[in-house]
């Protein structure tokens, strides 16, 4: 048994520590923007994701914020989890790369980190039988903190300053 792929009701950013020369507000629209709900299936940026001021200033491997996305409103959880998956929808424009593709628990990454060089815009990471290097309970997938946190970043081969859209991020567990 699976639960339906599940949407978040809670998304926030950070970043990491010394990277910026200021806090950009999650909520303040001139400079980042969270998901938002669109035709009430996905949540969508409204913006670019942006790049964290990094130091050294010019580093050429631009990296964005951490994204931590939780409070998924799963239904049928089964009574002993096998595997999650988690699949993004995004627009890469081209060469964006993932980072940071990592499970949350109680503000803490866990398990594998399943970031790769795949531009495709479609991805599913992890699956039905794969609990990326962790030991969840159905307890653990519940908890308004359990999660996925992303963060995304240049292509190493090809440096640029381009960021990424995100469609939807969702989660399904077996």
């Amino acid at each position: 048994m699976s639960t339906n792929w599940a949407l978040p009701n809670n998304v926030s950013q950070y970043s990491e520590s010394g990277a910026e020369d200021r806090h950009v507000s999650w909520n303040d629209e001139r400079n980042f923007s969270a998901l938002k709900i669109k035709d009430q299936t996905h949540i969508k940026t409204n913006r670019e994701l942006l790049h964290i001021a990094r130091d050294p200033k010019h580093d050429i491997i631009e990296k964005t914020y951490f994204l931590k996305i939780t409070n998924f409103q799963f239904t049928n959880i089964p009574s002993t989890i096998s595997g999650i998956e988690v699949k993004l929808t995004m627009n890469r424009f081209g060469r964006i790369t993932d980072d940071t593709i990592q499970l949350t628990l109680d503000d803490n990454l866990i398990g594998n980190n399943f970031a790769d060089l795949n531009l495709s815009p479609i991805k599913t990471y992890g699956s039905f039988n794969d609990l990326w290097n962790t030991s969840l309970t159905p307890a653990d997938v519940s908890n308004a903190s359990f999660g996925i946190v992303l963060r995304f970043q240049s292509h190493p081969k090809w440096p640029h300053r381009s960021s990424a859209l995100i469609d939807a991020a969702e989660i399904r567990v077996h």
